[in-house]
């Protein structure tokens, strides 16, 4: 009963169109939004290190050949939701937001002891922003100074339904795929007025649907050493793909015209790989760091090929004290991360970079080998400076998740 409340509960969350994405970043104006790596709660809370992991009470959507490492007997079902606080300052002022969201929702299980499977709903980016420039110049038709007020908006997001197989076709080797449908709409206008009539106002906007297919292939080779130690090297690869994208672009001048453009130019997503390495010791600690490149900077949108390559490191480390333990904080899961990652378009002609620090801790619902666990975790990050022309963007975010694990094929004696 269990598990087909659990199997319900996640159809009808990918029924949902995508997710409902809030957000108030400024930075979310340039190409696709802000870019989320894949990843689930126990990544999240480990700096976004997933290449090499393995585990076994846990899904990790960030490799697909992690699959393989789930238990033969458990079906494993995860959501988690986020909030964050953010604030954004430049030379002259300072603003603080709040936003909240649904992060993931993934679902795992084995077919056989050699084949996993995994799917889910991830988001792949997000837009959101609601922000004005003022600036003042003089004039010679005015007999003084001229005014002008610019207003940008965007919303939206594009998410990423998946499916996945693991496969170990040998001793310590696992291979797997995702293939992901890219859908979800971003809306993105400006509007320009001035403090005089001789000068008209004009308003923009760009729109963009996207619908679309891509796959990411992943590989984890397993090294065995002594007492109960392993170093696990794990690699992913995502194709560039083009996009099937229904663009449009509207133009409107006051009291002249209004022009509709559909743009039928490239929309595309770049190709990117991966490596990781994790070191572990028995069930008990994972130590692991991440390095990927996307090749941005040979995506086309809206028929320029104005991005820049983005890279990003990630370091974490998990540790489980005691498993079976009878003290309860001795089976928690305590968890630290850090990630460096620079943005993949330049403003005032260099890119911005983004720090961050984060913390999370696993909470089991009961004693056993395969528990519910609740996942919580921290995330302070930093992007941008307030100098120049630049806002400075300081957040704070919470995640708070659960991993259900159920047994399946389990004989239970009757009381």
């Amino acid at each position: 009963m269990k598990k087909g409340f659990l199997l319900l509960s996640f159809l009808m969350g990918l029924a949902f169109p995508s997710f409902a994405q809030n957000t108030s970043s400024p930075y979310t104006r340039y190409g696709y939004g802000s870019l989320v790596d894949a990843g689930a709660g126990l990544s999240k809370s480990m700096g976004g290190v997933s290449l090499g992991l393995r585990p076994k009470k846990f899904i990790n959507p960030g490799n697909p050949a992690s699959y393989t490492a789930v238990d033969s007997m458990t079906f494993r079902f995860e959501l988690g939701v986020e909030a964050k606080i953010s604030t954004y300052s430049d030379k002259a002022a300072n603003q603080t937001t709040f936003d909240a969201n649904l992060s993931y929702m993934a679902m795992q299980f084995p077919i056989t002891r050699w084949l996993g499977v995994s799917a889910g709903l991830l988001p792949y980016s997000y837009v959101g922003y609601d922000f004005y420039q003022s600036e003042e110049q003089p004039s010679t038709m005015t007999n003084g100074s001229l005014k002008a007020r610019y207003d940008y908006k965007g919303e939206g997001g594009v998410s990423q339904a998946y499916f996945g197989l693991g496969i170990s076709p040998f001793k310590n080797m696992s291979i797997g795929a995702n293939f992901v449908y890219n859908f979800g709409d971003i809306e993105h206008s400006s509007d320009v007025s001035f403090s005089t009539a001789a000068f008209r106002s004009m308003y923009q906007k760009k729109k963009i649907s996207v619908s679309d297919f891509n796959w990411t292939a992943g590989a984890q080779y397993e090294i065995g050493l002594e007492d109960e130690k392993s170093l696990t090297v794990g690699v992913i690869f995502e194709p560039k793909s083009k996009m099937n994208v229904n663009a449009a672009q509207e133009i409107y001048v006051s009291d002249v015209d209004t022009v509709n453009i559909d743009n039928e130019d490239g929309f595309e997503t770049p190709m990117m790989v991966g490596v990781g390495v994790v070191y572990g010791i028995s069930e008990r600690m994972n130590f692991g760091i991440d390095y990927k490149r996307q090749n941005w900077s040979d995506v086309e949108f809206f028929g320029e090929k104005k991005f820049v390559d983005r890279n990003k490191v990630a370091a974490g480390a998990e540790m489980l004290p005691n498993n079976s333990s009878k003290r309860y904080f001795e089976r928690v899961h305590y968890r630290l991360g850090l990630s460096y990652s620079n943005s993949y378009y330049k403003m005032n002609g260099s890119q911005l970079d983004e720090y961050s620090f984060s913390a999370g801790m696993g909470f089991p619902l009961k004693k056993g080998m395969n528990p519910t666990v609740i996942n919580f975790s921290f995330e302070y990050g930093n992007m941008g400076a307030a100098s120049g022309n630049k806002v400075r963007e300081q957040y704070c975010k919470f995640t708070l998740g659960a991993t259900i694990n159920e047994r399946w094929f389990a004989k239970r004696k009757i009381e």
